[in-house]
């Protein structure tokens, strides 16, 4: 069993103890300031002594100083051995990469689609483009590998941090948002969705970094801010496909408040709105036109494509041939996902740590009471809106997993900050115990990332994959032959996706439109490389041929293993033949 699994359910319990100690102090001292209120009105409380200048200043050394580790600390555990942990590339990053190169040279995706405003990723069902635009100009200057793919995610990621760091400071106070950047920065979910690549994980970091400029340009009278916030709202449409019902009715329910407390004019709210649609109008007409069946739109500066084989509306609640069945499974998935941390997909969490640590949640009980009495106002109606509009979007989306709710997480992380101000706060003599168990669970978290989970997700991300095809390529074989059935039996695309992005195959010769590719002349692209699944046959079948095979392990029993240098890299072979003639004397 592992340490963290062995110290959560102690963790877990003085969480609880600790938050319903909280309640039950705020409790007495309600009750005591009520009994006294009867018996004696309280005198005016005179206005705390101003702190002497120097000790002020030795405040805010102290506080920038604690800023500064914790970041340094957060940017360190992101940037060690960034690019080859997680080992190998999940397909859909693969993808994103590719589609990214294709834009950064020829302004196309991969298929010659130009400045498409969503991708057609699997045909059943698309991807969104803004990471692939993210990281076209390093795949331009750089080439693709696995940094140039992931980086743009990291340095959103960070974005986001800071950002989520400014809203729980403005909204909330300095105390609270150093709390927050500690949390920030040992986060699971954040850690680990900011090493590699996938276009949905941008979604949460634009959406809170929009809240952030939204909740300033609502104090202040700052509206340029609320103008600017507009503009990374319409960028979340780019992000991911639930944003086509959580940002509007996110909008919609901040523009309704904005309006009625007078935080900004209805002018200034329709200028917003016109700043939102004029950034979000492209992928919007997107989503119409596969609604309504239209045609593929093709303008001078943006594609706005028809995907006849999508299937992806049957994601969404209404559509559901059995919606209320169908309410009762999301609602079930969206409470695993969040209060119970249950165990997802291997990419998305570690088992025992959880999204935001299993014994959290007492804490984010107790951050919600606080919310309910905080007198932050906009940040509590904010935080209170996202919350609502993500567990929404949970309810509505079919069997939601952390990519599918990930803009929920930020505001359950502000839910567990308030909750250990609130400890901090009330109970002086718990003030080490909360920040040696968070110590003592992240200490394990980045321990067991790069040691035990580095092990197991490469199997995941097909790790040995890209060596595997370069050494079948280094032996100048005129045709390669690639498994289909790297993802499972039969999904060539995935096998595809990934031969395009190790070999950085040129897009136009992907399209069949030259047989240059790295400075070659080589046979055209769908001669050159074959997705089939390896059968006993398939060595009869082309012996007769220039190739080389990049295989799994388990298919080596169909190949006379005599004929072929084999090169073994975890999962993956390369079986190249051996010369007939043997080696010259």
């Amino acid at each position: 069993m592992r340490p963290i699994q062995t110290l959560d359910p102690i963790f877990f319990w003085a969480a609880v103890l600790l938050a319903a100690a909280v309640l039950a102090r705020q409790f007495v001292q309600a009750r005591a300031a009520r009994l006294l209120g009867e018996i004696d009105p309280p005198a005016e409380k005179a206005a705390p002594a101003p702190a002497p200048a120097e000790a002020e200043i030795q405040n805010q050394r102290l506080y920038r100083a604690a800023l500064i580790a914790v970041a340094a600390a957060g940017l360190f555990i992101r940037l060690w051995r960034f690019g080859s942990v997680p080992g190998g590339f999940n397909q859909d990053g693969a993808m994103a990469a590719v589609d990214g190169a294709a834009l950064g040279t020829y302004g196309t995706d991969r298929f010659g689609t130009l400045l498409p405003a969503h991708l057609y990723a699997w045909g059943y069902g698309q991807m969104s483009a803004l990471l692939s635009y993210l990281i076209a100009p390093l795949a331009r200057l750089f080439g693709l590998s696995p940094i140039t793919a992931r980086l743009p995610l990291l340095l959103v990621s960070v974005g986001g941090g800071v950002f989520f760091y400014l809203f729980v400071r403005d909204a909330f106070g300095k105390k609270a948002a150093l709390i927050a950047a500690v949390a920030v920065a040992i986060d699971p979910w954040h850690f680990m969705q900011s090493r590699w690549a996938l276009d949905c994980n941008l979604f949460p970091h634009f959406f809170v970094g929009g809240v952030c400029l939204l909740h300033r340009g609502l104090t202040g009278r700052r509206r340029g801010y609320a103008f600017l916030s507009m503009v990374l709202f319409g960028l979340c449409m780019y992000c991911y496909g639930i944003s086509l019902y959580t940002v509007p009715l996110f909008l919609v329910i901040a523009a309704v408040y904005a309006g009625a407390k007078g935080y900004l004019p209805l002018g200034d709210i329709l200028i917003s709105a016109g700043i939102y649609l004029a950034v979000a109008w492209p992928f919007l007409l997107t989503m119409a036109v596969n609604f309504f069946r239209w045609d593929t739109i093709a303008l001078p500066f943006v594609t706005i494509q028809r995907y006849p084989d999508s299937v992806r509306a049957g994601d969404i609640l209404f559509f559901s041939p059995h919606p209320l069945r169908q309410l009762l499974v999301n609602a079930r998935y969206l409470l695993d996902m969040t209060l119970l941390q249950k165990k997802c997909l291997p990419w998305n969490d570690i088992q025992g740590f959880g999204t935001m640590y299993l014994f959290s949640m007492p804490f984010a009980a107790l951050g919600a009471w606080a919310l309910v009495r905080a007198k932050a106002a906009p940040g509590r109606a904010l935080t209170a809106a996202a919350l609502a509009v993500s567990l929404a979007a949970g309810l509505l989306t079919d069997r939601v997993n952390v990519n599918r709710i990930n803009i929920a997480y930020y505001f359950l992380l502000l839910l567990i900050v308030l909750g250990v101000c609130a400890v901090w706060r009330e109970l002086k003599w718990a003030r080490l115990a909360v920040p040696a168990m968070y110590a003592v669970a992240a200490l394990l978290l980045v321990h067991t990332y790069f040691t035990d989970y580095a092990q197991q997700i490469g199997y995941y991300f097909y790790d040995g994959f890209g060596q595997a095809l370069q050494c079948a390529q280094d032996s100048g074989a005129a045709r390669i032959y690639v498994t289909a059935d790297a993802q499972g039996e039969g999904y060539a695309a995935t096998s595809e996706i990934l031969t395009l992005f190790y070999d950085q195959t040129d897009a136009r010769y992907f399209q069949g439109r030259t047989n240059q590719d790295h400075g070659q002349t080589l046979l055209p692209y769908r001669e050159r490389y074959h997705y089939v699944s390896m059968t006993p046959d398939t060595e009869a079948e082309t012996q007769d041929e220039d190739a080389a095979y990049l295989v799994l392990t388990s298919d080596l029993s169909y190949f006379h293993l005599d004929r072929y240098d084999v090169t073994t890299f975890h999962n993956f072979c390369a079986l190249v033949k051996k010369d007939p003639a043997g080696p010259s004397p």
